[in-house]
């Protein structure tokens, strides 16, 4: 037994001596009043207070702590202690559990006593401990993430800004032949900066749609329609990378209730990676199916496949694929993250296969009525 549990102990039998004690009291008390005004028979009032006394003194010694009392009132000290132990015990390793939680350990947990009334306490406490701990967790998550999340913006940015500074210190020193030398420089510095500024949008475009309260401006729209718009804004890219799109899409119409600017976004750059990585095949293939309880869409290219370690980490933010598939593609790394993030804004899901037979990315929307 810790010292604690005997310290408690010793406060619930003291409490009850000494209400014991003040019962006695009280109750001598009573019987001495009762017997002052009972014994009228005797005049001097002294005579009586000691006729009082004496017959209190019997009351004590014949009475109260006769063999029944005595054992009745033992009875009540032994009950009252074995439910009190049940109590004192259990709120004693309480208090060691939440000393050891308060002290850092947060992986320590209170035994929860399914039979005790104070099992719900500790049940409870537990919850708030986890709750707890999560919190910590991702606020640690949180914090690592937005170190990755400034280092990898600034590795990105450092390359096109050298470049932009470099050719612009040519330019500022007249470190140039002639006019075409001069418009060559400006031409790369020029692209750069382009380049730095797509960079820059697809994080500003990340950091909106990571966040979870982000407000969407959802009607009906046409899937389909979406789908054939989107294919013609790429009608001069798959004509310089001679490919040609391969539609399967209803006959009706499509309607599904989402956000269509940024659902746009992620056909936008699925549809842009088919075509940097599906150049060694003639065609893209579009589907289109809507079920009952939900709509998906498959784009499939059939270039290079993915390597298998790659797949689970091909959403991840400035995740790029193997130096052969991602040489000369540019891009930000953000553009897979960036529409995984608006798909799950949708309460969707959007996958990733990849095989010899093509690479499928396909996502799958659930179909909700119009918020009120």
């Amino acid at each position: 037994m810790t010292s604690r549990y005997v310290a408690l102990v010793f406060k619930m039998v003291m409490l009850l001596f000494i209400s014991g004690f003040l019962t006695s009291v009280a109750i001598a008390g009573l019987y001495f009043t009762y017997q002052v005004s009972d014994l009228n028979y005797y005049i001097n009032v002294f005579d009586r207070i000691a006729a009082a006394f004496n017959a209190t003194l019997n009351f004590y010694s014949y009475e109260l702590f006769n063999l029944i009392n005595v054992l009745f009132f033992v009875g009540i000290v032994l009950s009252i202690w074995f439910i009190g132990h049940r109590y004192i015990h259990y709120f004693v390793k309480i208090e060691k559990d939440l000393g050891q939680m308060a002290g850092g350990e947060l992986s320590q947990r209170i035994e929860v006593k399914e039979n005790h009334e104070l099992g719900q306490l500790a049940r409870q406490v537990n919850q708030l401990i986890e709750r707890l701990e999560n919190t910590v967790h991702e606020e640690r998550i949180a914090e690592q993430s937005k170190t990755e999340l400034i280092t990898n913006v600034s590795h990105d940015l450092r390359t096109p800004l050298t470049s932009i500074m470099g050719y612009l210190d040519l330019i500022e020193r007249d470190q140039y032949k002639d006019e075409v030398t001069l418009r060559y420089f400006t031409d790369i510095a020029y692209d750069k900066t382009k380049q730095m500024n797509s960079m820059v949008n697809d994080l500003f475009e990340y950091i909106r749609t990571k966040n979870p309260k982000l407000m969407l401006n959802k009607d009906y729209i046409d899937l389909k329609e979406v789908i054939k718009q989107i294919a013609s804004q790429f009608h001069l890219q798959m004509e310089e990378a001679k490919l040609s799109f391969r539609m399967d899409l209803p006959d009706q119409e499509v309607k599904q209730y989402v956000d269509g600017e940024k659902l746009s976004r992620v056909l936008e750059n699925i549809i842009g990676n088919a075509i940097k990585y599906g150049a060694d095949a003639p065609f893209i293939d579009i589907t289109l199916h809507q079920g009952t309880k939900e709509t998906e869409m498959e784009i499939r290219n059939y270039g290079e496949p993915i390597a298998q370690s790659e797949i689970p980490f091909i959403f991840e933010r400035f995740y790029r694929v193997d130096q052969s598939r991602s040489k000369d593609t540019g891009g930000s790394g953000l553009g897979l993250a960036i529409a995984k993030n608006i798909v799950e804004l949708h309460e969707g899901e959007i996958r990733v296969t990849s095989d010899l037979e093509g690479t499928a990315f396909s996502i799958t929307l659930p179909i909700v009525h119009k918020e009120a």
